[in-house]
Parts: structure tokens; sequence; C-alpha cells
């Protein structure tokens, strides 16, 4: 009988499997007992695969292997994906896990929808959702409307109304393509003045002359543009705004450019193609903020404020929520300034952070702290809000609630004793502000 010693590695490997999960991510990757490989991406990297486990995690790659039209060659093509992220599809299907990122997780979500994993996809527009921001909302979006993820793409429009000056200056804006830059301008909730518009339109014309091949001149400019440049309200402009920006650019015709400015000018009514009617940001719709008080009363008694100890609370939520930021107690006893630095973490991932700086005196006793946007906390999943306060000792809260409802939603505080003592029944961060 063998030694232990001379028992091949991945026999080792199986008397250490004790489930048939850890038995199947043995085979991830494995090309032990593979009997099909993937060429994938432009490199054709051969990535070895067993039919069984994947027949039985999705419908097309059943009908790929054991179909009427079951693939015969033992080589499949995959040029429709990175690597990174058909390694994670295979992941998932091996071992129920998917390490996704920024970079990965719209590709994967793509794959997702290819092979009808369905978990998989949801897996990963939590993960798009959670992350989305202003920089990437335009790259989310085109995906979400590629795939017909109405639900994302009502996300992403949320996004972009709220932050559109932010969005308008992202990487992603130049290469957008021409029916979802029409989409964007028509929208009448984007929060962004009309020159502001005009102006990144302007320029993304010029870009997109470069990708036909032709010159960027005015009239080739107008041409490409044309079908988002006419939803921009130009009326609403100020005559100067119009003259020096617009009238000089040459986007509009001479008719056009005319007509606009005797409507400027003009006693008389002028007929105009261009909508004077104003937009009607987000913002300024009722999206109303909302606040999860977590203490019973306030106390007056000292908090130590010491940056090198930091307060904390652990949270979770059964519905989707927005946190836009917290508030704070201030001042106890003697009036004074504040520093502070707050994060709200998913796990140990950072997702936002804010530094700031408050007075306050002894009768202030909230101080509100807003991160630079609201970021979605997805139901079920715990997080993390951290606070650093440098300042005099500050008032404190007491007779905490584990659980809050607050419009509908429930809170669930996680008993966790922070560094400088904050926990569930007393401390400081004594409210959550989010909007639904």
């Amino acid at each position: 009988m063998a030694s232990a010693s001379e028992v091949p590695s991945f026999e080792k490997c199986q008397l250490k499997a004790a489930t048939v999960r850890e038995r199947n991510e043995l085979m991830f990757n494995n090309e032990i007992l593979s009997d099909v490989h993937f060429l994938v991406g432009k490199d054709k990297v051969r990535i070895p695969g067993h039919k069984y486990v994947l027949a039985i995690s999705s419908p097309v790659f059943f009908a790929m292997f054991y179909g009427r039209m079951a693939e015969q060659e033992s080589d499949v093509a995959v040029g429709d994906s990175e690597v990174e992220c058909f390694m994670e599809l295979l992941r998932f299907v091996y071992t129920d896990e998917a390490v996704l990122t920024l970079d990965n997780a719209l590709g994967v979500l793509y794959l997702a929808e290819k092979y009808m994993l369905p978990f998989l996809a949801a897996k990963c527009i939590n993960f798009v959702e959670a992350s989305l921001n202003p920089e990437n909302a335009l790259t989310v979006l085109c995906h979400a409307r590629y795939l017909g993820k109405e639900t994302l793409q009502e996300r992403c429009w949320e996004m972009i109304d709220s932050y559109t000056t932010q969005v308008l200056e992202s990487e992603a804006f130049p290469d957008l393509d021409v029916e979802t830059l029409s989409l964007l301008v028509q929208r009448n909730t984007i929060s962004a003045k009309e020159i502001q518009m005009f102006k990144a339109v302007n320029s993304w014309s010029e870009n997109e002359c470069f990708r036909q091949g032709i010159e960027a001149t005015a009239d080739n400019k107008r041409v490409v543009s044309s079908q988002a440049m006419k939803f921009i309200r130009f009326p609403l402009m100020s005559p100067l705004q119009f003259a020096d920006e617009v009238a000089r650019s040459g986007m509009l015709s001479y008719e056009e450019t005319t007509n606009i400015f005797l409507y400027f000018f003009s006693s008389m009514e002028t007929k105009l193609q261009f909508s004077k009617i104003p937009r009607t940001p987000r913002g300024t719709m009722l999206k109303e903020t909302l606040r999860c008080s977590r203490f019973k009363s306030c106390c007056g008694n000292d908090w130590f404020c010491d940056t090198r100890k930091c307060d904390a609370i652990k949270f979770m939520v059964d519905r989707p929520i927005y946190v836009k930021g917290i508030a704070v107690y201030g001042a106890s006893k003697m009036e004074g300034d504040y520093t502070s630095s707050v994060e709200l973490l998913k796990q140990t991932k950072v997702l936002a952070e804010r530094k700031s700086a408050f007075s306050s005196d002894t009768g202030s006793t909230l101080h509100d702290i807003l991160f630079d946007s609201a970021h979605l906390i997805e139901k079920n999943v715990v997080y993390t809000i951290n606070l650093l306060m440098q300042g005099p000792c500050s008032q404190s809260g007491r007779d905490g609630f584990a659980t809050v409802v607050t419009e509908g939603v429930t809170f669930t505080f996680i008993e966790h004793n922070s560094p400088n003592g904050t926990s569930v029944s007393a401390g400081q961060i004594p409210e959550i502000i989010f909007h639904l």
C-alpha cells in the first residue's frame, strides 16, 4: 500500500475536501478530467473546463455540450470576453463565488446574461449599483441599455441627473454613442445649465469627427451632433452666453442663430424650434431627505474626542437606500472648533469618505456631515461608519435602539464596541442621513 507521502498532490487535496463545493472548487481551472477548453479573448488563452459542471449550471452550456446541436470540437472559441471576466464566470460556476471589481463587473454581467446565470447577474448588478458614481455612470448606462436592464438604467439616470456637471466632465463622456448622448441632453431632470450642455456637446462633436476620420469643421460637427443639439434649450441661455459661445461656434445654422437673436431682442413673437421650457432638475423634485435617529435621548455628559481613536457603528437595512451622510453631536460644556473624518465601508472597502470642520456651541446639538454624493446601501449587507473627531468633549447619546424603522426602512444596528467607545446603546453618530 502506498504511503501518504506517495499520494499525488491532487489526491491529497481530495482527502481534505469535505463538501461538494470544496470538491468542485478543486476542479476550477484544472486540467485534470477536463473535457473541453475555451479559447478566450483576442489571444485565445486556453482555459480548461468540465462539461458536466458547466451543463448543470447553465442552460446554454447544457445545449452547447449535450443538446441536439452539441459542439463536437473540444475547443470552444469565446472571442467576446476578456480572460479575467470569463475566469470569474467559471469561478462562480464551480464555487458559487466571483471576485468582482470595477474593471470586470460589467464584463461578467454580460457573460452571466449570455450564459443564463441569473444569480451571477444579480450579484454583478448589486456590485455595480453599489459602485456607481459620476465617473462611471455613463459606462454602466451604456452596458445596461445594451443588456436591457431597466432598473440599472434608472439608477444610472438618477446619478446623471443629480451630478450632471461631473458626468459631463467624466472620461467616458467623449466616447458616448450619439443615441445615449441624445437621451441625456433631452432629459428634463438633468442639473446642468444649458451653456454647459452646449459646451459638452460641442466638445463631443470634435471627438466624433475624429472617430469618423473627418475634419472637425463647424459644418461636420453640426452634422454629427445634430441629433443631440436639437434638444439644447438655447432660449434659456443669456444673450451674452449665446452670442459669445454658440453664435461664434457655427454649430447652428444661420437661420437658427438669427431666430434666437430675434427671440432675445425682438418685441414680436418669434417661432423657435428649440424648447424654452426650463428643466426641472431631480434635486428640486421632492426626494425627501430622511433621518434615522438611533438614540432615545441625548445627555450632556462629556464624550472624549480623540483622533487616535475612532467611533464606529455597524448597521444593515431591509431595503436599498442611499446614504448621504451622518449627524454628529456638538459641544458639551465648552464651545469650540472640530475637525472630523467620516468613512462609509462595505466590509473593508471604503465607499465614501469626507473630511470637514465645524464650530459648535453648547446650544448646537447636532451637526450634519455629508458625503459628496449619496451612496447605495444594499439590503441585508453589513456596513460600517467610522468617525474620527478632534475638538472639545462632545455630547453623546444613550438608550440606543438595536432596531429603528424610518419611513418603512428597518435599520438594524449590530453590536460593535468601537475604539472610542461608541456602541449600539451609547456614544456618537446619532443619525444616519439618507433618501430612498
